[in-house]
């Protein structure tokens, strides 16, 4: 979706009747939200010093969150901090069922440890949780959060999950895609007990810090940085096979936003693969197949919806992929890509198909979520 199809969508409000949910969109806190919910001792230290982070987030940007042109509100307030303006440009323009609110403060975890103090990041988590339950979700009752948490810290981790775990406007947990350790590494296996305690999905989506998004160190352009998000998706996941995660914790579910599926299915060939070849190389050997694991464990957004030159590609895509019914839509609003329902998915795409990923699927997933009428 180019950045001018998506200006020219805002206009008059589209013909949607249908059954929507979007499974990423960001509110965005500043620091001046979060303080009135921090312990005083780390308010006023914010005040004093600020967050730790790499640039904005680590990477080169023309806007702030890479947000569209009109996304700053009539008020004044940055892309994703105004709750009412953004059920205007977004969930009522769209007659949106639901939509999932990634609050971007996930994106301040990667400074902590080394630079910025552990104590400092969790506080911050915490305060940003509270501030989506305070000013977004009464609002609206199609507001959900993802609960934000201090990764690296797992005892912080475990205690924002069982804060909001049985909260049912809290749907899943958020982490960047990439960690300062491998995610199967053991030290985040409480937060994965957690979330499947919980039946919460664990969404991955694009963060920066502390590492970039490509294998070989920060790059120049925000182009650079915005074609390569599957490479930490790749690692990961790898990772989380490697260390038997899901029959460790054989509930997990895992979703992963922003980082497209055409590349799943020839990655799960050479993971399976290798198992094969490699099987002996680990103390214990995997009793099935990496791909099955993939396959009744991961669900993959459709924000960057694949757009294959020639017709016929993007159906064969699907096929390759295989489960083309894990696939949930997203429009990641109020990014300059943000990909509006009703311009988002092919036409060629079955009427069964188009219902689950609209909205059928995700609310089969997060049974909190509005369900179709019919369900």
């Amino acid at each position: 979706m180019s950045a001018t199809t998506a200006r020219e969508s805002t206009g008059s409000k589209p013909a949607v009747s249908e059954f929507i949910i979007d499974t990423d969109t960001h509110n965005f806190p500043t620091p001046a939200d979060v303080i009135p919910f921090m312990p005083q001792k780390w308010g006023s230290y914010l005040e004093r010093f600020g967050l730790r982070t790499v640039g904005e987030f680590g990477i080169p940007r023309a806007r702030l969150m890479a947000a569209r042109g009109d996304a700053w509100s009539p008020a004044g307030r940055p892309p994703g901090n105004d709750p009412e303006f953004f059920l205007e440009q977004l969930v009522d323009k769209y007659d949106i069922d639901a939509t999932i609110l990634n609050n971007s403060a996930m994106y301040f975890t990667g400074m902590m440890g080394g630079n910025q103090p552990f104590a400092l990041t969790a506080a911050f988590m915490a305060a940003a949780n509270d501030w989506a339950a305070a000013e977004w979700l009464p609002v609206d009752e199609r507001y959900f959060s993802s609960i934000s948490v201090a990764v690296e810290d797992p005892k912080a981790t475990v205690a924002e999950i069982e804060r909001w775990g049985g909260h049912d406007r809290f749907v899943h947990l958020g982490l960047p895609f990439t960690t300062r350790n491998p995610l199967g590494t053991p030290k985040y296996w409480p937060m994965f007990e957690a979330a499947e305690h919980f039946d919460l999905p664990v969404s991955m989506h694009p963060g920066n810090a502390p590492n970039p998004l490509t294998g070989s160190g920060w790059p120049s352009f925000y182009f650079e940085d915005h074609t390569c998000r599957p490479a930490p998706v790749v690692a990961q996941i790898a990772s989380l096979i490697s260390e038997r995660i899901f029959e460790r914790f054989p509930n997990l579910k895992f979703v992963v936003q922003e980082g497209g599926w055409s590349w799943v299915r020839p990655y799960l060939w050479h993971l399976d693969s290798v198992w094969r070849q490699l099987r002996d190389e680990e103390p214990y050997e995997f009793e099935r197949p990496p791909s099955e694991y993939i396959d009744e464990h991961f669900w993959f957004t459709s924000q960057p919806m694949e757009e294959p030159e020639k017709r016929g590609q993007f159906q064969e895509s699907l096929e390759i992929f295989g489960h083309p019914e894990r696939i949930m839509f997203a429009s990641d609003y109020p990014h300059w890509d943000f990909d509006p329902p009703d311009k988002a998915l092919p036409t060629s795409l079955s009427k069964e198909l188009r219902e689950a990923i609209l909205g059928r699927t995700a609310a089969q997933l997060y049974p909190t979520l509005p369900q179709p009428a019919d369900a």
